[in-house]
């Protein structure tokens, strides 16, 4: 559900997902793609931005799942 999310609000899912310095920047991406979008003559750029943010979102996302289940399998094998 975030990866969705992700796709459609970026900035919003990394926040969700413990981010907040990555949301930041990527909202910063995403309100340039949207101005860019707005702007008939760099359409085209807007989007290949609006992209950018999105890849950045996910790629973000995933590590940080990666990250918290790679801590899961250390604490995991620990001897308490």
């Amino acid at each position: 559900m975030i990866y969705l999310l992700a796709f459609f609000r970026s900035p919003l899912a990394l926040l969700l997902a413990g981010k907040p310095i990555s949301a930041v920047f990527n909202l910063i991406l995403y309100v340039i793609s949207i101005v860019l979008w707005v702007t008939i003559l760099f359409a085209h750029a807007g989007f290949l931005l609006w992209i950018v943010c999105v890849l950045h979102a996910v790629l973000t996302i995933n590590n940080a799942r990666e990250e918290r289940r790679a801590r899961r399998i250390i604490d995991a094998s620990r001897p308490h």
